[in-house]
C-alpha cells in the first residue's frame, strides 16, 4: 500500500459533508481534461479499460475531439470519473493535491481516462473541453474496506461486473495468491474479467471445490457437479465464506481445503495428459478421435501442463471428461480433527501411485460412459451417476487400501 499525491489543476472545485457519515466529504471538480493527471491509480476499479474499439468509445473519443459535439461539452455528455483517496491537500485556490492509496483510486470511469490519455498523447482534445471528477475521502479505518468495495460496485452498474472481479478487489483471493506465489505459473492467473491470463481463477476455485469433503462427505451421494456445470457456484461459495469469516480467515472453510491446491492441481495435469496413453493401451483405438479430447489450435501450439510440469502434448482430456475422475478422488481427503487442515490418506504420493493404478479402470468406466449418455464432454461433466460412477471406484480402491493396511 502507497499513498501519494496527484496534481489536479481545475477550474471549479465544491466540496459537501455527507449527511449521514460526517467524516466522508464527496468533492466535485471540473478539470480542464489536457490536464488530467497522469497514471491516477485504478486499483479499485472492477474492469480494465478493454474493448477500446467499441462504438460506445470510438464516440466518447470523438466527443472529446469535439468532433461529434459541441467543443467544452464533454463533461454535461460524460458520466465522469469517481476517485476514492485518503485525503485532499489545498495548494492554491484551483489546485490541490489528491492523496490517492495505489489499491484504490478510480473507481469508475476507467475508460473515459483511457480515451483522455490517449487524446493528451495525440493532443487532439479540443478547447475548453473538462471532464467531472467525483472524489470520495473519509473512508478511514478497517471497516470501512467493504464500504469501499460496495462504492466501487455500486459505480459499475452500466455494464454486469463479474463477481470474480469483487472478489479480487475485496482481497478475497489473496490465500490463493498466497498459496500459489512461488509457482512459476503464478504470473498467469487472471482474477479479473479483464485480465488476459492463461489461467482462470475460476478453475482454481473448481478444483478447489471437487476436494470439499464438508459440503461433499465421501459417504454422502452429493457430487460437487458445479465445480463444472457452473463456475460461477463454487466462486459465489468461495467468496462467501471469505466475507462470513472476514474479521478470522482462519475459519474459512475453504482454508481448511487450500493446502491441497498445488497437489490436486498436478493430479488434474496428469489425468488430463495420461488418459490419452491408458485409453490407447488399455481400451484400444485412438483417443485422439473421440470428443472428450480436445486438440490444440495451431495459432496456440501445444498444450502445456505446467501444474505438473508434464510434457507439452498438442491434445488432452477436456474438463467435462477430466473433472469427474479429478473429483471421484475426494476419497483421499480427510481432515485432521486437531488442525482442522485437509490432507491426502497416505500422502500424495499414493495419490499419484493409485491414478496411476486406477487410471485402466477410470479411463474403461469413462468409455462405457460414452456409449451410454454420448461423446460429448459436456454430457459427461453433467452426468450425475457418471461423476458416481468413477466416485464408487475410487472409493473401493481406499477401502481396500485400508484394509490391506489392517491386516
Amino acid at each position: 500500500m502507497a499513498i501519494k499525491p496527484y496534481r489536479f489543476e481545475v477550474s471549479e472545485a465544491r466540496s459537501v459533508k455527507h449527511p449521514t457519515l460526517p467524516n466522508i466529504v464527496k468533492h466535485t471538480f471540473l478539470v480542464p481534461a489536457r490536464l488530467f493527471p497522469k497514471d491516477v491509480p485504478t486499483g479499485a476499479n472492477l474492469r480494465d479499460p478493454v474493448g477500446m474499439n467499441r462504438q460506445v468509445y470510438k464516440d466518447v473519443k470523438a466527443s472529446l475531439e469535439g468532433k461529434e459535439a459541441l467543443p467544452g461539452t464533454f463533461d454535461l455528455l460524460n458520466l465522469g470519473i469517481t476517485i476514492i483517496a485518503e485525503d485532499i491537500e489545498v495548494i492554491d485556490k484551483r489546485v490541490f493535491d489528491v492523496m490517492i492509496d495505489d489499491d484504490y483510486g478510480i473507481a469508475n470511469g476507467g475508460h473515459t481516462t483511457q480515451i483522455i490519455y490517449d487524446c493528451q498523447e495525440d493532443d487532439s482534445i479540443a478547447e475548453g473541453q473538462h471532464v467531472e471528477v467525483k472524489i470520495i475521502t473519509g473512508l478511514e479505518g478497517g471497516e470501512n474496506h467493504t464500504l469501499r468495495v460496495d462504492i466501487a460496485r455500486g459505480q459499475n452498474t452500466g455494464i454486469s461486473v463479474q463477481p470474480r472481479s469483487i472478489f479480487e478487489l475485496d482481497g478475497a483471493f489473496e490465500s490463493l495468491k498466497e498459496i500459489v506465489k512461488d509457482q512459476d505459473w503464478a504470473g498467469d492467473i487472471g482474477f479479473k474479467e479483464s485480465d488476459k491470463k492463461d489461467i482462470d481463477v475460476r478453475e482454481l476455485v473448481s478444483v478447489l471445490e471437487l476436494m470439499n469433503i464438508t459440503d461433499f462427505p465421501v459417504r454422502d451421494s452429493k457430487h460437487p457437479i458445479a465445480a463444472y456445470e457452473k463456475w460461477s457456484t463454487p466462486l459465489k461459495k468461495f467468496g462467501d465464506d471469505y466475507e462470513d469469516n472476514r474479521d478470522d480467515p482462519s475459519k474459512r472453510k475453504y482454508a481448511a481445503f487450500e493446502p491441497l491446491l498445488l497437489d490436486a492441481l498436478v493430479l488434474y495435469d496428469h489425468i488430463r495428459r495420461d488418459f490419452l496413453r491408458v485409453y490407447n493401451e488399455t481400451v484400444g483405438g485412438r483417443a485422439g478421435n473421440l470428443r472428450i479430447v480436445e486438440k490444440a489450435p495451431p495459432s496456440k501450439g501445444r498444450y502445456q501442463f505446467r501444474y505438473a510440469k508434464l510434457d507439452d502434448h498438442d491434445q488432452r482430456l477436456t474438463k467435462g471428461a477430466a473433472f469427474p475422475i479429478l473429483g471421484a478422488f475426494r476419497n483421499f481427503v480427510v481432515v485432521d480433527p486437531e488442525t482442522g487442515t485437509a490432507e491426502w490418506l497416505g500422502g500424495f504420493e499414493n495419490v499419484l501411485a493409485s491414478w496411476r493404478d486406477l487410471a485402466p479402470e477410470l479411463v474403461s468406466e469413462t468409455k462405457q460412459a460414452i456409449r451410454d449418455i454420448g461423446n460429448a464432454p459436456d454430457s459427461l461433466g453433467k452426468n450425475r451417476n457418471h461423476w458416481a460412477n468413477l466416485f464408487k471406484t475410487v472409493r473401493l480402491h481406499v477401502m481396500q487400501q485400508q484394509l490391506d493396511t489392517m491386516g
